[in-house]
């Protein structure tokens, strides 16, 4: 079973996106910022993690670097999704594989996630 890490600072968001991707069959875990979400990472593998980009003690951006840096999480697919436009997101921080624009549907959701675990691209 694929397993998903969301990583959203708006409990409701996380439980929204967790209760649709659990009814597709995914394996599905949440937390709410990105340093406990890199800890999370290390015990728990995901083969794919879903993250919004502004978030306190650490954001999505940080928390994309830091698993940039680590072997183990390097090669891990990341989807970034925020209320803000993708431009807002630093030019030196792209290897994310979509990004999803805050409102999204949740079918948008399901099917960038289909794309991504599939090894296909999410920028649609």
């Amino acid at each position: 079973m694929t397993k998903i890490l969301i990583v959203d600072d708006e409990p409701l968001i996380a439980e929204l996106l967790q209760d649709r991707l659990e009814a597709e069959g995914f394996e599905v875990v949440t937390q709410h910022n990105g340093l406990d979400a890199l800890q999370t990472m290390l015990t728990l593998r995901p083969d794919l993690v879903i993250s919004d980009l502004m978030m306190p003690s650490m954001g999505g951006v940080p928390m994309l670097t830091a698993m940039q840096e680590n072997a183990y999480l390097a090669d891990t697919p990341v989807i970034l999704m925020s209320g803000r436009p993708e431009d807002d997101v630093p030019k030196d921080c792209r290897n994310y594989k979509a990004f999803l624009r805050k409102p999204m549907k949740l079918d948008d959701v399901v099917a960038t996630v289909q794309r991504v675990t599939a090894g296909e691209d999410g920028r649609v």
